[in-house]
This record gives structure tokens, sequence and C-alpha cells, in this order.
């Protein structure tokens, strides 16, 4: 009757440790486009104070992670998906044309009128009406407007000093979120640029000149149509990213792919042994982090989430008591 009640004892302590495995927890701007993890919507600040006060595994956002305070260990921060910028406005009755060049001038207050000549040769027989062209522009960080810079700058129609991701030059509304620039497109003649998450059913979104001289919006962004000609997200990248994993690369040349990206970054600690976490935990994160790169969301007005193909995938490198976090090949998202 011992032996039995011991035994009995031990299979409990087995079965309450597997099934005590806490699920996954991220925060950030960007929900994850695959399951295996909750999600909480918070600023960018305000999601890094809860990773490194060890609340939640990870950051998934447009932007990479701040340097930790002091003492909290090493940040990692990897490249996971890719998103659509979207260039909306408010012009009743307009369907809008732009190519990067003249959305670069539009933003930087040298286009300043809708009727612009420029405007006018993109938009041949649309009533372009004498407004002002008003940007309503994100004073904080952001993906978004560093994706419009980075495009800017690659152009060189800005100067690589204005390649940040809180640029307001040209700017006649300053707001703080995204919400609250959407609240500016009551205003006729307003322009800004948004994620597919603040783009709203019945905005207007332009379409932008693609690589081959067609016009597409940012839901030409899906797995099938492929990235076409997507800017290189990180050192070592391919300058050409399709949706499809095993896709072969489009020419940078493609008509249909639309041309203004920005990068999905999932961010978390390096070292993974930190209050009470278990190895378990981090195999998981490093799982998830294949999936994010290997998975895509639906498409809707203002385009989707993308991961990224084979040949563009890092490696998420984390380590669980100084020993390199490893997964058995057949648990890798990304194994062929």
């Amino acid at each position: 009757m011992l032996r039995r009640l011991s035994l009995l004892g031990l299979l409990s302590v087995g079965l309450t440790s597997a099934q005590t495995v806490p699920p996954l927890k991220l925060a950030g701007s960007t929900p994850p486009w695959i399951p295996g993890a909750s999600f909480t919507a918070l600023p960018p600040e305000a999601a890094f104070r809860e990773l490194y006060g060890g609340r939640i595994d990870g950051v998934l956002g447009t932007l990479p992670g701040p340097p930790p305070p002091k003492g909290t260990g090493e940040l990692v921060s990897i490249p996971v998906g890719l998103f659509p910028v979207s260039v909306v406005y408010s012009l009743p009755g307009v369907a809008l044309n732009l190519d990067i060049p003249t959305l670069c001038l539009m933003l930087s207050g040298r286009v300043r009128e809708w009727n612009h000549a420029r405007l006018r040769a993109l938009n041949p027989g649309a009533a372009l009406p004498t407004l002002p062209v008003l940007v309503s522009a994100r004073v904080a960080r952001n993906g978004v407007s560093l994706a419009a810079a980075g495009a800017c700058v690659k152009a060189g129609m800005w100067p690589r000093a204005w390649l940040k991701s809180n640029w307001v030059a040209g700017a006649s509304f300053r707001r703080a979120t995204s919400e609250l620039q959407r609240a500016d497109l009551t205003i006729p003649g307003v322009l800004m640029v948004l994620g597919p998450r603040d783009v709203l059913g019945g905005a207007q979104v332009a379409q932008l000149r693609s690589p081959g001289g067609a016009f597409v919006g940012p839901e030409a962004l899906t797995l099938e149509t492929g990235l076409g000609n997507a800017p290189t997200p990180y050192p070592g990248a391919s300058p050409s990213l399709p949706a499809a994993p095993f896709r072969p690369l489009p020419p940078a040349t493609e008509v249909g792919a639309y041309p203004l990206r920005g990068v999905v970054w999932l961010s978390m600690l390096k070292e993974q042994a930190y209050r009470g976490r278990r190895a378990a935990q981090a195999q998981a994160l490093v799982r998830l982090a294949e999936g994010l790169q290997a998975g895509a969301s639906a498409s809707g007005l203002g385009g989707g989430f993308v991961g990224l193909p084979l040949n563009a995938r890092p490696a998420l490198r984390l380590s669980f008591q100084g020993k390199r976090v490893e997964l058995d090949a057949s648990a890798s998202a990304s194994s062929p």
C-alpha cells in the first residue's frame, strides 16, 4: 500500500511539473500572427518594462528594443516579419496615386498643395483640390515612421540625417499616438502613414507605384502576390523578400510589388534563466520565433503581416544557465 501511494505521489509530481510550464506572454504594438502566446497591447516603453521586470517573455513590435537597465542582462532583438505601411489621406471623392519620391516631398513639406504639378501628373483627370497638404506625424518612436524615412533616404529624397523613427519635419500635426493621428482624418487634406492595425474600414488609402510601374495598395502584400522588391530590413538580408517561404525570389522590377514596408521585431533577454523560468519556456520562445518567421496573417484594407523566407531568417540564440537553448530538428518550425 505504501509503495502504491509512493508511486502515485511520484506520478502526481511528474504530471504537475509537466503541466505547470506557463504559456508564453508577449506584449507590445504588434500582435503575433500565429498561435502560441497570449498578447497584451502596450506602448513600447511599457512593454519593455514588463519584459525587464520578468512579467512577460518577449516584446513584439516595429522597432528593436532599447538597451536594458544595468544588471538586467543582454537584450536580443531579431526580425520575424514584415508589414506594409499604408499612406492614408482625407480627400473625399479622390482615389489617389503616389510614387515614393512625391510622397517623401509631401511628408517633408516640399509639396504643400494637393493640386501640385507632381500630383496632377500622377493623377490625370482627378479633381485635386487647392487644399494644403496637412501631414500628421507621430512624435513617439515607431517603426512605421522609420520605414517611411528609410524609403525616402533610399530614394535620395531625404538626407541620411533624417533617418529617424520619430521625424516631424513638414508635419502640420504632431501626435503622440496613432489613435490621435486617426482623429485627424476628419480634416480635409490630411496625410499620414499607418501600420496595418491602424487602418480602419472606410479609410482612404493611396495606391503606390510599384517597381514595375503599376499602382498597388498595401493589400497586395499577401502570400499570393509575394513581397517583391522589399527593402533590406537588416544587414546581410536579401534585398528581395517573398512572403511564401519556398517561393523563388522575384526580380526587383516585378510588377505588383508594394514598395513601402516595415519590419516586425521580437525582443527578449538572451539569458532565460531568470525569475524562476524553466528551460521549456525558453524552448517554446525559440519555436514561437521560428513560427512567426514562417507564418502570415490575413490581409485586409491595410495589408497584413508576413514572415520571412528561409534564406532571410536569422536564428534566435538564447541561453539557459549559460548553455545555448537547443531544439530537436523535428521541433523546429523552419525545418523543411
